[in-house]
């Protein structure tokens, strides 16, 4: 047995690894599904890069995150655990947790103990504790959520050694206040150089990440010992808004707009005098009138920007795979590629992610190349971000004696059969507050619903996975039957760990008439 903190023997595991393959894991920032799940979007999308390493990995179709936001979610990541963090820092009440504590253990300290050689380029949001222990970084500007295209230094001299001035934004992509007249929130846009010449896709900060993340890598190998592995990890912070798109991109951009149209959903928001007229907990609202893309030309914009980002990104995937293919890694790695949390990307007049429940701000993409692998290998059972620390500790021969919330996504495919323990989603506070929580059915690729309780609204949501559409089902009568199944496995879970009772008692209360209580005891007046 070893420990991570030797003196105070503090966070123990134990190492039977000898044979430890080397690890990469690049993290994108909130994708929308349709950008890479099977469907029109996707097949308009172009992705090499992304569907080259799909075909030669394992594809978790149905991957979630257990928080919407930023910081929970890679807290979640990176613990394996889930996230105290339910708000992020920008917008957090005074006493809410935004960072993970002094004292927290992230899964890359485990294996630089156990010998791995680590490095990180890119976005954290979790804090600054953990990270400083595990890769040393101290002066990188990747504890916030968005890009710092303007005051991180050595952007500004990468932009130099292209002899590229810093990019301006050319034309912009703002919504509008309620009012629908105002301008409001910024979500980017088309830049140039601020001298005019057109600014090139090898010179915006997802390239540059992955050119200082080749850089470090190189120093990592040139000082490795031998058969000393390695564990190296990017995070992008696209393409989350506020997009960054270059002037290569014009010709794609002028193609895009004749192929693509706006959801149907989102037309049908607009033709309803901006009203949705489905159930619908107040929460949405709230968003739909912070975002403000009341107007059409508008919302294209923003359409057409988010496919254009992310096609960005999968260029700058693409030089990192070729890096690691050039350096001899590639095939023998272990990779592992997803994304902190997913994108409403228009539909019912909702973009960007938020504090409720809707299964495409949960959706994540998740691949995970093995060594060897040549061909794909689909899990259709659901799975969560809860699960790669796990993983990580499977693949790296180490067994972490601290708790953890989820498993090695391995186990899918050794012991198929023995269903994954159920996993709880939950949100709290963001732009508005909306403490929910929700959990998922799935038996079997024809039968997968997700069920969401809101706290602080009279609407729960019910959806059937499978529907690409992904509307509220909660007021269906033939789904009466499903509906109290799955109030009675949430119920079971909040019962049973104590981390849950904050939601446990308000859910009782809410639904007493169609869920066994257990007990009468609201007040835990007496020990449960």
């Amino acid at each position: 047995m070893d420990f991570i903190d030797r003196k105070r023997r503090r966070f123990p595991f134990k190492c039977f690894g000898t044979d430890q393959p080397d690890i990469f894991v690049f993290t994108v920032d909130m994708v929308c599904p349709d950008f890479y799940r099977p469907g029109l979007l996707a097949n308009e999308v172009f992705l090499p890069a992304w569907r080259a390493l799909e075909s030669q990995s394992i594809v978790f179709t149905n991957a979630f995150s257990v928080s919407p936001l930023c910081s929970g979610s890679r807290a979640t990541f990176f613990t394996g655990r889930y996230p105290y963090i339910l708000v992020n820092e920008e917008r957090s009440h005074d006493g809410f947790e935004t960072e993970l504590r002094a004292d927290e253990v992230i899964f890359p300290e485990y294996l630089k103990a156990a010998g791995y050689l680590i490095g990180h380029v890119g976005k954290s949001h979790i804090g600054t504790a953990s990270f400083i222990r595990a890769f040393g970084e101290n002066c990188a500007p990747w504890n916030r959520w968005a890009p710092p295209i303007w005051d991180d230094a050595d952007y500004q001299a990468y932009l130099k050694t292209l002899d590229v001035k810093p990019p301006k934004f050319v034309r912009k992509i703002q919504g509008k206040k309620p009012d629908r007249q105002t301008l409001g929130n910024l979500y980017g846009g088309w830049v140039g150089q601020e001298d005019g010449k057109p600014f090139p896709v090898d010179a915006t900060y997802p390239h540059y990440l992955v050119t200082r993340a080749m850089n470090q890598l190189e120093r990592l190998l040139d000082k490795r010992k031998p058969g000393q592995p390695v564990y190296f990890q990017i995070d992008l912070f696209a393409p989350h808004q506020p997009f960054f798109i270059p002037s290569d991109l014009a010709e794609r951009e002028k193609s895009l707009r004749q192929k693509m149209s706006l959801p149907a959903s989102y037309e049908k928001w607009v033709t309803n005098d901006y009203r949705w007229d489905e159930p619908q907990p107040k929460i949405y609202e709230i968003y739909r009138r912070n975002w403000g893309l009341y107007d059409q030309k508008t919302a294209f914009d923003y359409f057409i920007a988010g496919i254009l980002q992310m096609e960005v990104v999968d260029l700058a995937l693409n030089r990192f795979l070729r890096f690691l293919k050039e350096e001899g890694l590639l095939e023998k790695c272990v990779f592992l590629l997803t994304s902190d949390h997913g994108e409403m990307n228009l539909e019912q007049g909702l973009i960007d992610k938020g504090v409720y429940g809707h299964p495409r701000i949960a959706r994540v993409p998740l691949l995970l190349k093995l060594p060897g692998f040549s061909s794909a290998r689909v899990v259709e059972e659901p799975v969560c971000l809860l699960d790669v620390a796990p993983t990580m500790f499977n693949l790296a021969g180490i067994e972490a004696l601290a708790g953890l919330d989820g498993e090695s996504l391995l186990v899918r495919l050794e012991q198929p059969s023995v269903r994954r323990k159920p996993f709880l989603f939950e949100a709290t506070w963001h732009v508005a507050p909306n403490p929910a929580v929700a959990i998922h059915d799935y038996q079997g690729s024809e039968k997968h619903y997700r069920y969401v309780y809101n706290l602080c609204s009279e609407i729960d949501e019910l959806y059937d996975l499978n529907d690409p559409e992904s509307k509220n089902l909660i007021a269906e009568p033939g789904l009466t039957n499903v509906l109290k199944e799955m109030r009675e496995q949430l119920l079971d879970f909040l019962n049973h760990d104590v981390r849950w009772r904050c939601y446990l008692h308000a859910f009782r209360l809410d639904h007493f008439q169609s869920v066994k209580n257990g007990t009468d005891d609201t007040q835990m007046f007496v020990p449960e």
